[in-house]
């Protein structure tokens, strides 16, 4: 079992190593890079031409190991991201008129790109066969059309947009998204066969909503990590036995922690960017496979990727159109910026089964173009401005 630390300290240095030496900084960001890998490692291509080498190397026990870590790391990301989703605050700034530009540039983009799935894909060779097609339908389009706050951090920094007017406007707009992606996750990827345990779970999730935030006021700051921790974890598991998922629990805990009791954790993103996302990244691309042809995996994720670029020019159109064409398409490139956020959503379909693991395959490639072309397309309309 201690093979697994070597395999670990591998997936870490060699990406990283060969994304210098290749000089891919500047393009591509290092998380996708990580997942491409994975994917060439993957069952599908390494596995199928090497089959015995690669057995021999994730054995049952190296991919029980791999996918705690995994789990762990993607409740502490998704944690993080519901500690950044503070509803109040972004009212507060922007007023009630942030409603409708999210409306405009998040809502009609999921509903096109939705009505796109139930004609386009249509076919058991990409959702699961006991799934209702409005259920995919619907996923998908929030999974196509999703933007990863992460991501686009990276790329105002890039741009130097960072703190800036332009750039907290676009980062309270994903501020909704994220919102979107999680009732997805809640209504119609988890609640319905497990109704009077999720009615538990919300009745208890609101009388903590109260009481933590008052709790931690009457507790030390000292106590403020050993609490917060537990609560992420354990809320995670109790959303898990209410039939929802333990990655909606961790977000819900972090809604839930104020900023005041968060202070310890503030470097705690970086942290886990380099001690357990490796892990998740690429791990996600060895779990990628696929039955079909592997033209018709590539074929699917430029047509999602056409998708997402259509529909989101039109809800930042309706949007910001007065503000010119030039601005439109600016935003439009910079909202392309998917990353973990699509892959974690698609992770979730894909273990509901709302989703094959044909389409999985190809969000995960749609997910890694999308973010690989989002900063080159915006310097390119931002240099017009």
């Amino acid at each position: 079992m201690s093979n697994i630390l070597i395999i670990i300290a591998l997936m870490i240095i060699v990406p990283w190593v060969l994304w210098k030496i290749l000089r891919l900084e500047t393009w591509v960001p290092l998380p996708m890079f990580q997942v491409v890998l994975g994917i060439a490692l993957g069952p599908s291509i390494t596995g199928h031409y090497f089959p015995e080498l690669w057995n021999s190397f994730f054995t049952d026990q190296i991919k029980t190991g791999l996918n705690a870590i995994q789990m762990i790391a993607i409740s502490i990301f998704a944690f993080i991201a519901g500690s950044e989703l503070k509803i109040g605050e972004v009212i507060k700034e922007e007023g009630n008129s942030i409603w409708l530009q999210g409306l405009k540039v998040i809502a009609v983009p999921i509903l096109i790109a939705s009505m796109c799935f139930w004609f386009l894909f249509d076919s058991v060779v990409w959702h699961g066969k006991d799934i209702p097609l409005w259920q995919f339908a619907w996923s998908m389009g929030v999974a196509t059309c999703i933007t990863a706050m992460p991501m686009l951090v990276v790329a105002l920094k890039q741009l130097g947009l960072w703190e800036t007017a332009l750039g907290r406007k676009l980062l309270l707009l994903v501020t909704f998204d994220d919102l979107v992606l999680w009732m997805t996750v809640l209504f119609v990827i988890s609640l319905g066969t497990y109704l009077t345990k999720s009615a538990i779970f919300f009745a208890a999730f609101a009388v903590l909503w109260y009481l933590w935030p008052r709790f931690l006021e009457k507790t030390k700051s000292t106590s403020w990590p050993i609490l917060t921790v537990s609560l992420a974890f354990g809320l995670g598991y109790f959303s898990d036995w209410a039939g929802l998922h333990y990655v909606l629990g961790a977000f819900l805990a972090g809604m839930i922690s104020p900023r005041f009791s968060l202070e310890w954790n503030k470097e705690m993103e970086t942290i886990q960017m380099y001690w357990l996302m490796p892990v998740f990244f690429i791990w996600t691309g060895l779990r990628t496979n696929w039955s079909t042809d592997w033209s018709l995996i590539i074929g699917a994720a430029l047509i999602m990727y056409i998708i997402s670029l259509v529909t989101k020019f039109i809800g930042v159109w309706l949007a910001y159109r007065n503000l010119g064409m030039n601005e439109v398409l600016f935003k439009t490139s910079l909202l392309q910026n998917k990353g973990l956020m699509e892959i974690l959503l698609g992770t979730v379909m894909l273990g509901a089964n709302i989703i094959s693991s044909n389409m999985f395959a190809a969000i995960v490639l749609m997910s890694v173009l999308s973010t690989i072309t989002a900063v080159p397309l915006a310097k390119l309309f931002y240099k017009k401005n």
